[in-house]
């Protein structure tokens, strides 16, 4: 199990704001930074609302941010596989119950007033995932609560065949990770990310790229996704301006190294399986 930042934030509902219902997929009310910067920069605060922060509850009380994830649904939440199984260490040998999922939050390791906590009922890994290649690296949170919807928390889309991404869209990348250059590690910082060709990520990865997985950043002056943005999605706006998931933070080298793109595992393809297991948990996808 990855660990990384330990923090000592109580596990407290802080959330006031009123819910709301029929909420529309991909349009949060303050809307993202959009300008075309090279390196990252502090999130408007509330423009990523379907941004979740998965943390783990250690023996001393503190909690480690195990990675983020995405709002589908009232009980769904997307994130990647390696969040609960990988070399060493399966689901079985995590005690979910002291985890959290952290909804409507911007800073790292400071309450906010929006926050809500939220706790996992089960998770549900693809089925074919591979803990060594990172193949089919997806999986679903189903909540014990439901999510309520309001300015701060709202779900993202999923994208289908009619939104496909190509090589040179620029989509962002939101995250808690050190990824982003921006001197402040602790707030929701983004970055824009040129979809690339398949082949650019195959030379620096050689056979790492999969069919299951798209590449975008940057090969020259830019830290691609740390360990606490695994899970992150990959945002593409599409012409009638909602936002859509193209992508899951899943595989890369150290977070340090500028000059190297990211792996990401494409959405898209993944679509049918998440509508029919969100459906057979009792929480259909509504967009």
């Amino acid at each position: 199990m990855k660990s990384f930042l330990l923090l000592a934030l109580p596990a407290v509902v802080l959330c006031q704001l009123s819910p709301q219902t029929n909420v529309p997929c991909g349009t949060p009310v303050v809307q993202p930074i959009t300008k075309r910067i090279v390196g990252g920069r502090e999130a408007a605060q509330g423009s990523w609302p379907w941004m979740v922060m998965i943390v783990a509850l250690t023996n001393d009380l503190q909690f480690i941010v195990e990675g983020s994830g995405s709002i589908l649904g009232t009980h769904v939440i997307l994130t990647t596989a390696q969040h609960f199984e990988g070399s060493g260490f399966s689901i079985f040998d995590l005690d979910l119950r002291h985890w959290q999922l952290h909804l409507g939050n911007h800073h790292l390791n400071t309450r906010d007033q929006n926050q809500k906590v939220y706790h996992i009922r089960k998770v549900i890994i693809h089925p074919g995932y591979n803990v060594t290649s990172l193949r089919d690296d997806i999986a679903l949170i189903i909540t014990q609560e439901p999510i309520e919807y309001n300015d701060h928390t709202r779900p993202a889309c999923l994208p289908d065949v009619f939104h496909r991404y190509h090589v040179g869209d620029i989509c962002y990348l939101p995250g808690w990770g050190s990824t982003l250059s921006t001197g402040n590690e602790d707030v929701l910082n983004q970055v824009n990310m040129p979809i690339l060709d398949d082949g650019v990520c195959s030379r620096h990865f050689r056979d790492f790229l999969s069919d299951t997985e798209l590449c975008a950043g940057y090969e020259n002056g830019i830290k691609e996704f740390c360990p606490n943005d695994l899970g992150s999605p990959l945002m593409c706006k599409d012409r009638n301006g909602r936002w859509y998931i193209q992508g899951l933070a899943s595989s890369g080298l150290d977070c340090h190294i500028a000059k190297y793109p990211g792996v990401y595992e494409d959405v898209s393809l993944y679509s049918d399986w998440i509508k029919q297991t969100m459906a057979s948990s009792g929480y259909p996808y509504q967009y």
